[in-house]
């Protein structure tokens, strides 16, 4: 078992969403999660199965991903995915949020598509990825007014899949907007960076590398 410092015990999540990754490098994965008592794995949906399998007996949740990594599908696509990923066994689900339709200021968009998604899942949880890295301030704030007006309980920073990574001064800023809102920091990429996110309000944080977050 991993020495977590305490600030980030049952705090850390795992990103196993590298399109590379294969299926043993998926379990090892999941088998680096329990060492380091993660709170859940993010998968692909074609590994969904492969997860559910190498963790359980666990209390560590698998949560797959919707509309990933640019949110621009339609809103139908949306619903069909979250549809086939509860079939498929998914604890949790992260959508993308249409980043162009925010930028548009296409509120009603925005709001149809994270609501499809939620009336979908029947119950399930969802988390709303705003893509920050891609965001002004302005539009950050705006954003989070929206998905919490469209009924999302839980956003999270950003896929990762951008070259900016997420600041604590996004995670900041979301709970001063919307304090209602779970914050999920996401491309964390040190123990340090992990700690300024706890610090700055983050309820959960998720990496990409346990021995570089967490040490060995």
């Amino acid at each position: 078992m991993i020495l977590t410092p305490v600030p980030l015990l049952r705090k850390v999540e795992l990103a196993l969403l590298a399109p590379q990754l294969s299926r043993a490098e998926v379990e090892e994965g999941c088998v680096a999660a329990v060492r380091a008592d993660c709170v859940a794995v993010f998968v692909k949906p074609n590994y969904i199965e492969v997860a559910r399998k190498a963790l359980k007996d666990t209390h560590i949740k698998v949560i797959s991903m919707i509309g990933f990594p640019h949110g621009g599908v339609t809103t139908a696509t949306k619903m069909y995915e979250t549809q086939d990923l509860c079939q498929r066994g998914a604890d949790e689900l992260a959508m993308v949020i249409n980043v162009g339709a925010v930028r548009d200021h296409d509120d009603l968009a925005v709001k149809n598509d994270v609501q499809g998604v939620i009336r979908t899942a029947r119950g399930k949880p969802i988390t709303v990825i705003l893509e920050t890295p891609l965001l002004n301030n302005e539009e950050k704030a705006h954003a989070c007014k929206i998905v919490e007006a469209a009924g999302a309980i839980s956003v999270m920073t950003a896929t990762g899949f951008e070259p900016s990574d997420t600041m604590a001064a996004d995670v900041a800023l979301i709970r001063a907007t919307s304090p209602s809102l779970k914050v999920r920091a996401a491309s964390v990429h040190s123990q340090a960076d992990a700690l300024a996110m706890i610090e700055a309000g983050a309820a959960l944080v998720v990496i990409n590398d346990i021995d570089q977050v967490l040490g060995a």
